[in-house]
């Protein structure tokens, strides 16, 4: 698949590329895969920045670690300045995302099939079915005050519902669920997993299977992350070119792709 990125970025030479990946990208063991992904995506001609960044900074209730690599193609003369970048000054939380949705999730039909139109809330069903060893090997219930877990592209992986007590520490990679909660243990609902990625409650997803959605949902970048990285772009790229489109000032310096940008 990165392979295809860079042919399309020769092919077509867009103004800018924005790239995300998973935390683990940075493992010292992916250093040479990274050292040369970045240097096919400046061969294609673009002026690189990578940085990891956290979600939750950015009007995310969940923690969410992230590579993003983000390029301007080099007629441009600049590159991406992570530095503009503002962290929220107070993390959203599970409270903000999702407390008004507490009572009104239903369980999926025989086979963790959809509801569909008898959801109270589009979308807001939640998947049945175990809980792996893997799954079991660590805390996955948050408080209402904190923000989520990583929402993964897989219902069998959602975090659990806040409603629920923390889960008890017996061993090395081994938790359980607390007897005495005194609400039931239950996955996060659909619709409980995209407020959490910051969808609006107007994108519908369609599906049959549960599983589908919670993995549409959790491939996703978030959209206030998403919305605060495209405001730096934004500015970047077209603030300037507004202005000279408002002077009517042309250089003959002026490179072939700030001029269609400018006359776009």
């Amino acid at each position: 698949m990165f392979l295809e990125y860079v042919r399309i970025l020769r092919d077509k030479q867009p103004l800018f590329f924005l790239a995300e990946n998973v935390s683990g990208m940075l493992h010292e063991k992916h250093r040479l895969a990274l050292c040369n992904i970045i240097a096919a995506f400046k061969e294609a001609g673009y002026l690189i920045s990578f940085k990891l960044l956290n979600a939750m900074h950015y009007h995310v209730p969940q923690e969410r670690k992230r590579i993003i690599l983000i390029g301007y193609h080099v007629d441009l003369n600049k590159g991406f300045d992570f530095e503009s970048l503002i962290p929220v000054s107070r993390v959203p939380t599970l409270r903000d995302a999702i407390w008004d949705l507490r009572e009104s999730a239903l369980p999926p039909l025989k086979g963790n099939e959809t509801n569909r139109e008898a959801c109270l809330v589009p979308n807001h069903e939640y998947m049945n079915g175990g809980f792996s060893t893997i799954y079991m090997s660590r805390n996955r219930v948050r408080s209402w005050n904190e923000p989520s877990f990583t929402i993964q592209a897989g219902g069998r992986h959602a975090p659990i519902h806040p409603q629920a007590n923390k889960m008890i520490h017996v061993g090395k990679d081994k938790w359980l669920f607390d007897p005495n909660s005194q609400q039931p243990y239950k996955r996060l609902s659909i619709r409980e997993c995209a407020r959490i990625q910051t969808f609006p409650d107007s994108f519908i997803f369609y599906y049959k299977n549960l599983a589908a959605a919670y993995k549409m949902i959790g491939n996703a970048v978030p959209v206030n992350f998403s919305y605060a990285l495209a405001k730096i772009i934004y500015k970047d790229l077209f603030a300037p070119i507004q202005e000279v489109k408002e002077n009517k000032e042309y250089s003959k310096n002026t490179t072939p792709i700030q001029l269609s940008l400018a006359f776009s």
